[in-house]
């Protein structure tokens, strides 16, 4: 791995934004789901298609992105926007809750795919335009193996959060045990075939719930950190530069024809 990669200040911070994004994209990306089969009782096949409005929107403004990264010759734009939009979009999901409608759920989640589609793309991008030509194979792949790691981090970090919050909520509950509460940590979807009264469950949801805020907070801080970030990314132009032309020196052959020499 060429050290001159981590010496440009520019990629240095589209490197560490790509460590937070890994966190909050793979985050989103696995707690969301876990929230709406979880505390809003939808069914997995639900569930999972509560994602296609991040899904959707993802690609749609990555498209639009690039048109305009194409047009513009700009990527800083996109970055900065894109950004502030996922830093909203998780901020507003800290507002979810037992009770919150369908409505506000699809408005939120375009919101956070917006801000993905206008961040994944054009921050490769911004590597590319701050490193040699003969570096952008490698720069790909450090780019990639970067955010991997933050999604790999992240998770075990936001794993931690709802484990010890219901630890922490439930302790001295004797209705619940130890065993219980460790499989509640990765879902609360069977919790009505447990036994529990409805009192008792409002109280394990409740804690639940409070974990999953201390998640989305962890998230909105990520893409906070990245939002701050781009001060240092830079703008550097994409189009491409003409290269040097001397003047025409008219050189005649042996032949009669003439020739045009640049030089």
């Amino acid at each position: 791995m060429p050290l001159r990669l981590y010496r440009a200040p520019h990629c240095s911070c589209l490197y560490g934004q790509t460590f937070l994004m890994g966190q909050a994209y793979f985050g989103n990306l696995f707690y969301l789901p876990i929230y709406f089969q979880s505390i809003l009782r939808f069914s997995p096949l639900a569930a999972g298609a509560m994602i296609l409005p991040v899904i959707i929107t993802t690609s749609v403004l990555s498209i639009l992105s690039g048109q305009y990264m194409l047009r513009a010759g700009r990527y800083m734009p996109c970055i900065l926007a894109g950004f502030f939009l996922w830093t909203l979009g998780n901020g507003l999901t800290v507002l979810f809750g037992r009770g919150t409608g369908l409505g506000p759920l699809i408005g939120i989640l375009i919101v956070v795919g917006a801000g993905i589609g206008l961040t994944l793309q054009p921050t490769l991008v911004g590597m590319y335009a701050n490193s040699r030509s003969e570096d952008r194979a490698v720069t790909t792949g450090l780019r990639n193996f970067i955010r991997t790691i933050g999604g790999a981090f992240g998770l075990v970090v936001s794993g931690v959060i709802p484990s010890n919050t219901l630890r922490r909520a439930l302790r001295g509950r004797d209705f619940v045990s130890d065993g219980v509460v460790a499989e509640l940590t990765s879902s609360t979807y069977t919790l009505g075939d447990k036994g529990f009264s409805d009192e008792e469950q409002a109280v394990i949801l409740e804690a639940y719930m409070r974990g999953l805020h201390y998640i989305f907070i962890y998230y909105v801080i990520c893409s906070g950190l990245s939002l701050v970030l781009t001060l240092g990314v830079g703008n550097t132009s994409l189009k491409a530069k003409k290269p040097a032309q001397g003047p025409e020196t008219v050189v005649r052959d042996t032949s009669g024809r003439d020739e045009k020499v640049e030089g």
